[in-house]
């Protein structure tokens, strides 16, 4: 079973993660971390790096690209050298229920797993459109 670990700034991270709790139901293999004006960049990644060195299949979820959460995650993973270890940016709410169901409530083989996030992505970018009145 994979972690899903939501970063972000402000308070993101923990707004996506209510929000898919009340989608797909608490589940302790996800969770976030705010990057918020209560936490420095230190104490973040002191905590993030504890959670990727205690578990080996982590997926961890940032806000946006290039920001300082997924800066961050992606230096951790990349020194952890673990191999089922991901980093995924420019999440939304789609995005972290169709993997919480994957990865933490369906069985994702290790195999599979990067696959299975392509797929994943690839949907919920197809789930993003323009309602707008000049269309109609």
């Amino acid at each position: 079973m994979y972690k899903l670990v939501i970063v972000g700034h402000g308070n993101f991270p923990s707004g996506v993660l209510s929000a898919a709790s009340l989608l797909v139901g608490k589940n302790e293999n996800i969770c976030s971390f705010d990057l918020d004006e209560n936490e420095t960049h230190e104490g973040f990644e002191k905590k993030l790096k504890e959670l990727l060195d205690n578990n080996d299949k982590v997926v961890v979820l940032a806000d946006l690209t290039g920001g300082a959460p997924h800066q961050i995650a992606a230096r951790l993973i990349l020194e952890g050298g673990k191999i089922n270890q991901y980093v995924i940016s420019g999440v939304n709410l789609a995005l972290v229920v169709d993997l919480a169901m994957k990865c933490c409530i369906g069985e994702v083989s290790d195999d599979e797993m990067q696959d299975s996030i392509l797929n994943s992505i690839e949907e919920c970018k197809e789930t993003t459109t323009l309602l707008c009145p000049r269309m109609m």
